[in-house]
């Protein structure tokens, strides 16, 4: 009983503990490893020029639909003025972080998230069409890591045999030089006329993090209900030890224990248990976190699906503290046992 109990206080660290790090750093990774450009544009034009600028993208974004297997999916197309420096702004790679390259002619890469939704594979068919029902099959040869939104990539001469137009170049990335702020920039592009929409991506992952803060509640919460779990388990069963035992225990005090050889006499037990159940509860803690992550389900955000190391040591020791806390407490009891009492006859 103590092992499935310490096992599931162990398993609820881990799932909580376990659910931040899945979350908590993804829009990190976002904006730092994946969007690499510092500023994105809404632009009516040709790129402007702004101090504080070290190099700029053209870049049109369209909303299309993708179909796949009869389901069709809203996704942002995206086609840059040039394939050759997209590497400077977005880096396309796995999960495991190998670097995709960017489609040529009548290719696309697609992004994570939205090749798990619909069990899309390299290799795989796809066909784009937009609102006039324009577009055409293309082949899918790289699947790269994102967490926010579904993105399409593919060439300008691709988007040309499909939609039977040019694309219009309605956005621009910007890299700013290492001595310009970027949010004044940001206010320097906003005042040419061309401008319609600034976004600076330190603002967007701030954002983000701080909306991620609330998850330090549902850590907390998770936490507490854990050692609830570990007392309750703990205490009666060492309660029901200790009465079952009362005899046993006033014989090795008449025999000259001290208080802390008597304690480790009677606990000693508990930490081995309090090790075995903390241990199942890893191994327990690491399937109820992917079962729990896979229950999250946001059309367009993906997580980070993982558990550290340090979550998991962090888990053993906070559950090796609740049974100390625990036995600290059954100690008191352990000094209240008279020893003549206990040794008379029941007789």
């Amino acid at each position: 009983m103590m092992i499935i109990g310490i096992s599931g206080c162990t398993a609820l660290l881990v799932t909580g503990l376990g659910i931040k790090d899945s979350i908590a750093n993804i829009a990190d990774i976002q904006f730092d490893e994946i969007f690499v450009y510092d500023i994105s544009a809404g632009i009516d034009g040709e790129p402007i020029e702004v101090l504080g600028i070290k190099d700029c993208l053209q870049v049109s974004e369209k909303n299309i639909e993708m179909k796949v297997d009869n389901r069709t999916k809203s996704v942002s197309l995206i086609v840059p003025g040039s394939t050759d420096t997209f590497g400077d702004y977005v880096d396309l790679h796995t999960d495991k972080g190998e670097h995709i390259a960017y489609p040529e002619e009548m290719e696309i890469v697609v992004s994570s998230k939205l090749a798990e939704n619909y069990n899309i594979q390299v290799g795989d068919t796809v066909t784009l069409q937009d609102s006039a029902l324009t577009g055409g099959t293309v082949t899918v040869t790289g699947i790269y890591q994102n967490y926010f939104n579904h993105f399409v990539l593919i060439t300008p001469d691709t988007y040309e045999k499909l939609f039977h137009e040019n694309p219009e170049y309605n956005s621009m990335y910007i890299n700013i030089k290492e001595d310009a702020d970027e949010h004044k920039v940001a206010a320097n592009l906003m005042k040419d006329s061309k401008v319609d929409i600034v976004s600076v991506n330190a603002d967007i992952k701030q954002g983000v993090a701080d909306m991620m803060k609330s998850l330090n509640y549902v850590v907390l919460l998770v936490i507490i209900c854990a050692a609830l779990l570990a007392f309750i388990v703990i205490y009666n069963l060492n309660n029901i030890n200790i009465t079952e035992r009362m005899r046993e225990i006033a014989t090795i005090k008449v025999l000259g224990f001290y208080k802390e050889e008597t304690n480790s006499y009677i606990f000693r037990e508990n930490i081995v248990l309090t090790l075995i159940g903390g241990l199942v509860g890893m191994i327990l803690g690491h399937f109820l976190h992917a079962f729990v992550m896979s229950q999250i389900n946001i059309d367009a955000v993906s997580f980070d699906v993982h558990v550290t190391w340090l979550s998991y040591l962090l888990s053993m020791l906070l559950t090796l503290l609740f049974n100390q806390i625990v036995n600290l407490f059954m100690s008191r009891k352990l000094e209240t046992i008279d020893m003549a009492e206990s040794l008379k006859s029941v007789d």
